[in-house]
């Protein structure tokens, strides 16, 4: 059957010629597509995802001075914050400043020295709390606790941080510079990325109380299943202490947050890919069933004398559809070729492999429902009227 299809469509290449051509092309936009989402699907399964479960950025926002609140209100909210730690519902309480805390976007890009060289650095000002809550890996070393407790301040790096500053050896004890400072390292962090969607930052975690510049935040975990009501107690709280006319609370569920930010990222992407994607099909599924339709109208005569002969509708079908699903292969092997020469076709590249492989799996399927109808409309001519068709 494949030698009789291959001869079938070598006698009709100048007809086919069209249908290969447009085959083809839909098959290579449609790789492209999907294996330009794999880098995205490997960059959100990457290691550096942070805990994000049961826990919670609080804070305030004053109406008059968004972003710069007064002293008075900052220790008040501090005083707040300390009560809270023997609150039922509350868990543990990291207490950092701006722009340490996962999930919330912020990125603070600074330099660090090592060896008389500067490098570019993600900078975390946090505390002991800060492992324990968002539980960033450790490949060697300890957590910092106690900033006093050290003779030199202490640090923590990521792997990539390292990597980059072209540590030998260990990276735990080895000593970094900034801002004026000489830190000691004690730990390594596997990785870590602002959110799942994103790139690792080479990244330096540092003791808050080693900077006096930024402004405070904080994370609460609370018990599991009481986020509710933590939330309630704490605007309550909030209320019964300050002006409700020129303070607001803020209260944001990292991984409510994480979740529907993913959710709009991942749909914008997908509707801003897909939709021309969309439209190529339908348009490319048009014109293959247009064409096959037209060849089969023209090659009535040949289908009445199988049918004459003896060939059934069925066998009729499967031939018409198998000779389209072979022209089909045909058209994507230029791609696959490219494809085999540009991405990692081994267990540890599976995602190029099954990126490949659910376009080849649409292709045909969109091989056979273009070529099916064409064929059993020619299946349910009579012989005698397929003969006279084209006489």
């Amino acid at each position: 059957m494949i030698r009789h299809a291959i001869k079938l469509i070598w006698n009709r290449k100048r007809s086919l010629a069209w249908i290969f051509a447009e085959q083809a092309l839909v098959f290579a936009v449609m790789l492209l597509i999907f294996t330009s989402q794999v880098d995205r699907v490997i960059q959100y399964y990457a290691k550096g995802a942070m805990r994000m479960d049961d826990v919670a950025l609080v804070a305030y926002m004053e109406y008059d001075r968004p972003g710069d609140p007064d002293e008075e209100s900052g220790a008040q909210f501090r005083g707040m914050i300390e009560r809270m730690r023997q609150w039922p519902t509350v868990d543990l309480i990291t207490v950092n400043r701006a722009n340490a805390m996962p999930g919330t976007g912020s990125i603070s890009n600074d330099s660090v020295s090592f060896n008389e060289r500067r490098f570019r650095a993600n900078v975390r000002f946090c505390d002991e709390n800060y492992y324990r809550i968002f539980a960033p890996k450790l490949t060697e070393g300890e957590w910092f606790r106690d900033a006093e407790s050290y003779e030199e301040p202490p640090a923590l790096v990521t792997e990539l941080l390292a990597e980059r500053m072209e540590m030998t050896g260990s990276a735990v004890g080895q000593s970094v510079y900034y801002n004026g400072a000489t830190y000691r390292i004690i730990g390594v962090v596997e990785a870590f990325k602002e959110r799942a969607s994103y790139e690792q930052l080479a990244t330096i975690f540092l003791p808050y109380s080693m900077n006096t510049e930024l402004g405070f935040e904080y994370a609460v975990k609370f018990k599991p299943g009481r986020g509710s009501d933590f939330a309630k107690a704490f605007i309550a709280e909030f209320n019964s202490i300050f002006p409700s006319d020129r303070y607001m609370p803020v209260f944001l569920d990292f991984n409510k947050a994480m979740v529907q930010m993913n959710f709009f990222e991942y749909s914008f992407q997908l509707y801003m890919t897909g939709l021309p994607v969309a439209f190529l099909f339908v348009f490319a599924f048009l014109g293959t069933f247009g064409l096959v339709w037209v060849q089969s109208k023209k090659r009535m005569t040949e289908f009445g004398l199988r049918m004459a002969m003896g060939c059934t509708p069925g066998r009729l079908i499967r031939a018409i559809v198998f000779e389209n699903l072979f022209l089909t292969v045909f058209a994507m092997l230029p791609s696959l070729v490219v494809a085999a020469h540009l991405y990692a076709f081994s267990p540890a590249g599976w995602e190029w492999l099954a990126a490949v492989g659910a376009a080849v799996a649409l292709m045909l399927l969109f091989s056979v429902f273009s070529a099916w109808y064409p064929a059993w409309r020619a299946s349910r001519v009579q012989p005698v009227e397929a003969l006279r068709a084209n006489q």
